[in-house]
């Protein structure tokens, strides 16, 4: 749900201003309202700085260093250069490295030897020449016709000298032209470089976990003095620049902290309910399931003021179709342990919660695993004891179920939404998704007899939603207006509806898409392990064993990728929409706190 706000509006004498702010700050519960935009030089300055911490972090998070937390003597902005120049540093050495590598790579063909030798030759009326060429374009008359010693053969490419001492031989090859200096100056210079970026690595790795921290430290008081400047900002001037007003959101459920601060301090100020048309900012308030699941909604945008919110609503369908993609018991239990001990280790709440939404999600994989009997893709219909206590026994159930799950979802996200239009504009006008729902609701059951469900005793009375759902849409699609034109309107709507509703019901097909393919890539893996373990002598059960943990691990990771993916586009798009759902909506934020 959306937590009810209240508007405060605070009237302070200009000279009080900042240090209210400042008290504002530490409380940590006004979402402040902007009126001004505009950034000073000391919020662009803060901006900049904040990039060059977060990137600095950013770099040496990367270098994933265990060195032991000691004592930086400089200051944290110096630091900061000095790790800059160090990174500008390595990076020009990398291209050094790269170049003289370059080098080492076109000289190594040559071997080593002396240049004063092939200088000398040259100062006795001999020409050493060096060339290179495909294998198969190298003619065997040219060792007849000159001195051709081949050097090397790399690649399919033959490195051979000529000496002459009539100028050029007639060779249909390329010319290779040496640098001034040879491949042992280049080879010590490479270490010579690589020694210098081990120094400079060598330094990063060691200060690393004091630097990140320091940095981090920074950056939040960076941000506090980024977010104080900017509220400064806000307030209004008013009776000749000596009072200013500023106005801010408080959800109400927190409103008693800030009316004791005020009374306090003598504060004056005024309140009033929040109205829609102002967009207040929106807090989530939900119970320990639904609020593991708004992270995900996040994801998407958050509700108007005056909307529904829809976690709650999805939430029970999400983990359900992660477990429909993923229906196995073995994998549900290895998704529990591994999320059970990431959640021991970890110390951020918001990470525990995502933790703890994993084991949701194993949970509903073991259910649904159950429910069409899979364990690590083995078919536990195969076992006599179980057989008869599976409850999906085929693929064609697997689809059909599928496409239910999803018309039922349809229609909960339209019962959502007839409720939003009755709350917002009356109930004459709801009539219209009333009798939409209706009319679907009737469809579906009615259609549900051709996936082979029994309906033979509600079948005489499925005549009466669909015709008062059809007189709905037709007779009330547009409240006031003339009834002839609400009929023809009704025609078209009509059409858009259905098209739409079983348009939306096929998307759910890839639940049995996942499902299916989730399964028969474990099989696969099963039987590939089980000729293994059979036909390989000795070594067979060791390569089975390690084959089995890489293939359903394998398995595991893209069934749980595509479990979160595919149920965050269904519910996005099918439910979302069915639902009516308007955004975005501004998250509250409130000056001073920090999660």
């Amino acid at each position: 749900m959306i937590e009810k706000m209240r508007k405060y509006t605070f009237v302070l004498y200009h000279q009080d201003y900042e240090k209210f702010l400042a008290d504002l700050q530490k409380l940590g519960l006004v979402h402040i309202i902007r009126s001004c935009d505009e950034k000073t030089e000391s919020q662009t300055k803060n901006l900049e700085l904040m990039q060059e911490y977060g990137e600095c972090v950013k770099f040496l998070s990367k270098l994933k260093s265990i060195a032991p937390k000691q004592a930086i003597p400089l200051p944290t902005k110096a630091l900061l250069n000095k790790i800059n120049e160090a990174r500008e540093e390595k990076e020009k050495l990398q291209h050094t490295i790269d170049l003289v590598k370059k080098q080492i790579r076109d000289l190594s063909p040559w071997g080593h030897f002396d240049y004063d030798l092939v200088r000398k030759l040259k100062e006795a009326g001999l020409t050493i020449r060096f060339h290179t060429c495909l294998k198969n374009h190298f003619k065997p008359e040219w060792q007849k016709n000159y001195p051709l010693k081949i050097v090397n053969e790399v690649g399919g490419i033959l490195y051979f000298v000529v000496i002459t001492d009539d100028g050029d031989p007639c060779l249909e090859a390329d010319t290779f032209s040496f640098h001034q200096h040879t491949l042992q100056e280049f080879e010590d210079k490479l270490k010579e470089l690589e020694n210098k970026q081990k120094d400079i690595d060598d330094y990063l790795y060691s200060i690393a976990p004091t630097a990140i921290e320091m940095f981090n430290e920074e950056l939040k008081h960076l941000s506090r003095e980024y977010e104080f400047e900017d509220a400064l900002q806000q307030g209004k001037y008013e009776a000749e620049n000596t009072i200013r007003l500023l106005s801010g959101w408080i959800p109400i459920s927190l409103e008693q902290g800030l009316k004791e601060f005020l009374d306090k301090n003598n504060i004056i100020y005024v309140s009033e309910d929040a109205k829609p048309e102002e967009n207040p900012p929106i807090k989530l308030r939900n119970n320990w399931f639904a609020r593991l699941f708004e992270p995900i909604s996040k994801m998407y945008m958050l509700p108007y003021y005056n909307e529904f919110d829809l976690t709650p609503f999805f939430a029970p369908f999400f983990a359900l179709f992660f477990g429909f993609c993923n229906a196995d018991i073995g994998y549900g239990i290895v998704i529990i342990i591994l999320a059970v001990i990431l959640k021991l280790k970890m110390k951020n709440q918001g990470m525990k919660d995502i933790m703890t939404l994993l084991m949701i999600f194993g949970t509903a994989s073991i259910i649904m695993g159950w429910v069409m009997g899979s364990a690590l893709a083995y078919d536990l219909k195969t076992i006599p004891a179980i057989k008869d206590k599976i409850f999906i026994k085929d693929n064609n159930q697997i689809f059909n179920y599928a496409l239910l799950l999803g018309a039922i979802q349809i229609l909960f996200g339209i019962a959502i939404s007839a409720v939003k239009t009755i709350r917002k504009n009356g109930f004459k006008f709801g009539l219209t998704t009333i009798g939409t729902w209706l009319l679907l609701f009737g469809l579906t059951v009615l259609g549900s007899s051709l996936l082979g469900t029994d309906i033979s005793k509600v079948q005489p009375y499925l005549k009466y939603p669909i015709y008062i759902g059809l007189a709905m849409i037709l007779l009330f699609n547009s409240p006031g207006k003339n009834i002839i034109l609400n009929i023809l309107n009704g025609f078209w709507l009509l059409y858009q509806i259905v098209t739409g509703y079983f348009g939306d019901i096929l998307s759910y097909i890839r639940l049995f898409a996942l499902s299916v393919s989730s399964a028969i890539l474990g099989f696969v893996m099963n039987s590939i392990g089980s000729q293994i373990a059979h036909g390989i002598p000795v070594v067979g059960p060791v390569i089975f064993v390690l084959f089995m943990l890489f293939g359903h691990t394998l398995n595991i990771a893209l069934g749980g990728l595509s479990g979160f993916v595919h149920p965050l586009r269904l519910t996005f798009v099918e439910f979302y929409k069915n639902a009516a759902f308007a955004g975005p909506g501004l998250e509250y934020k409130p000056f001073g706190k920090k999660e």
